[in-house]
């Protein structure tokens, strides 16, 4: 009988985590397709925009703008985007593991580390590794308004000569049940494109577009990148939910087979008793 009394009591706890989880997974998935939108609204006009700028820098060899000079400074910032809860599967850890990789392809360098993200805040510094700064407050819905601080930031560190190159390290999203963990160096800018801006009429000048378009390029690279993490979350989440709901429904199963076995059992014992107890009678 405690045996039984014991099933049951995991079949209901069972059952309540199921609709814990299933919640929970609807919630990511209304999230996750705002999430997605937003994040392939803006890819064609970041594309666009690198696109541009590529053909712009490509036809100024030899610029001397501060964001496209290389620098001996062997210092690295890297712009860690991570999630802003937990329940997202294995996301964070390989984010984690990502960067220990990449510091590890960069000894002789001293790797900075931004984090973005209430997750990102747990990691912990390990040989050549600090933390330099943490963006923890934006928004569900992130704005390119909030997220121009993390890019004033990345510009203001090279600009002043704390590093030598800045990257953004992130969780980019390709579809629902896949993502890729990408790190995009946006610092110093560069380009392989050999195109040339002589067919164009560039008013005032080249150089002057350069100067207002670069650091709103950076601008929206690090928007784009964010917006990717955030539908990257949701699209984990949902199916870590999802998962869930179905590891709990197959546990319902199995305590309800265990349980109908151990009834029934326990039904045959009592019978085999008093079927006993009467022929020891007679």
């Amino acid at each position: 009988m405690a045996s039984l009394i014991g099933i049951r009591r995991r079949i209901k706890s069972a059952k309540n985590i199921a609709q814990i989880t299933k919640a929970m997974e609807m919630v990511s998935a209304s999230k996750m397709k705002k999430a997605q939108d937003a994040a392939l609204a803006t890819r064609p006009f970041t594309l666009k925009l690198k696109e541009m700028m590529d053909k712009v820098s490509g036809g100024l060899k030899g610029s001397t703008h501060p964001l496209t000079l290389n620098s001996k400074n062997p210092n690295i910032l890297v712009i860690l985007i991570s999630t802003n809860k937990g329940l997202c599967g294995a996301l964070n850890v390989n984010l984690y593991r990502s960067l220990l990789e990449f510091a590890g392809n960069h000894v002789g360098s001293k790797i900075m580390i931004a984090t973005v993200g209430k997750k990102a805040k747990y990691i912990t510094p390990t040989g050549n590794t600090e933390l330099s700064a943490k963006f923890n407050n934006l928004g569900e819905t992130v704005t390119f308004a909030e997220t121009r601080s993390v890019s004033a930031y990345a510009i203001e560190q090279y600009s002043q000569g704390v590093v030598g190159k800045v990257y953004l390290a992130y969780p980019r999203f390709i579809s629902t049940l896949q993502n890729d963990i990408t790190f995009t160096k946006i610092l110093p800018f560069s380009t392989d494109s050999t195109d040339s801006v002589s067919n164009y009429t560039i008013e005032p000048s080249s150089t002057e577009l350069l100067d207002t378009l670069l650091p709103y390029q950076i601008e929206m690279s690090v928007y784009q990148t964010i917006l990717e993490a955030r539908a990257t979350e949701h699209s984990a989440r949902m199916v870590a939910m999802k998962n869930a709901s179905d590891n709990a429904k197959e546990l319902i199963g199995n305590l309800t087979l265990d349980y109908n076995q151990a009834r029934q059992s326990s039904v045959t014992n009592e019978l085999l008793d008093v079927t006993t107890a009467r022929m020891a009678i007679e």
